[in-house]
């Protein structure tokens, strides 16, 4: 009896511990750099929306989050890339890429989202950051209007 009185009461305190271990994980956010005068701007927001109205996770239950960093600052911001990383940089035309060959040479493959951008995962992305990353970029590849794959 005792030993079965023990085990519920264990049961109980590692089912509680487990839920409010999930209620205190911290979402895994998606920083991502764009231009918000873009030709594309408006198609990117609708997919954002629909990206959150998702609610997604990872594998591992984590939720993820999407944080644009979008405001007048684009210019400054793309310059100093190699000091503020972001998970994923949006860019209207090659021509904005950045300028520090560094920076360019660790930018990753590019994937044509909204018909007309291109985007990059940066090599420094890495874990549960890439892998929300890797998941926006396919979002925004399928339901970004006017996609196409790869470049």
């Amino acid at each position: 009896m005792r030993v079965l009185s023990f085990s519920i009461v264990f049961l109980v305190l590692a089912a509680c511990i487990s839920c409010k271990h999930r209620e205190l994980s911290q979402p895994v956010i998606v920083h991502v750099l764009r231009d918000p005068s873009a030709s594309f701007a408006k198609r990117l927001r609708d997919a954002d929306l629909q990206f959150a109205l998702t609610k997604p996770h990872l594998n591992n239950g984590m939720e993820v989050l999407v944080a644009t960093n979008e405001g007048s600052s684009f210019p400054k911001l793309q310059q100093r890339l190699a000091d503020t990383p972001q998970d994923l940089l949006i860019l209207s035309s090659q021509s904005d890429l950045p300028e520090d060959a560094g920076v360019r040479d660790r930018l990753g493959r590019p994937q044509l989202i909204c018909g007309v951008a291109t985007a990059y995962i940066p090599d420094w992305v890495s874990g549960e950051e890439r892998e929300a990353t890797e998941m926006y970029l396919r979002f925004l590849e399928a339901h970004c209007d006017g996609n196409a794959s790869s470049l």
